[in-house]
């Protein structure tokens, strides 16, 4: 049976792309656009290996509640 090891981890959806638009002094919109720093770690689950993306936030949370990820 497999397991979703983001759920498994209590971690909800994975973060999205933001949209915006820079402003100068004229108003001129250009597009902007702010990526999330999005990793790959592996996890142990049940003796089995799971690659995971989790962003740099949810990398310091899982290692501030104890759970190991190489």
């Amino acid at each position: 049976m497999s397991v979703n090891p983001r759920t498994y981890l209590g971690l909800g959806p994975l973060k999205k792309p933001l949209f915006g638009h820079n402003r100068s002094h004229a108003l001129n919109a250009t597009q902007k656009i702010s990526k999330p720093n999005i990793q790959k770690r592996n996890i142990t689950i049940d003796d089995k290996k799971y690659v995971v993306k989790l962003t740099a936030r949810e990398i310091r949370t899982l290692d501030k509640k104890g759970v190991i990820l190489k």
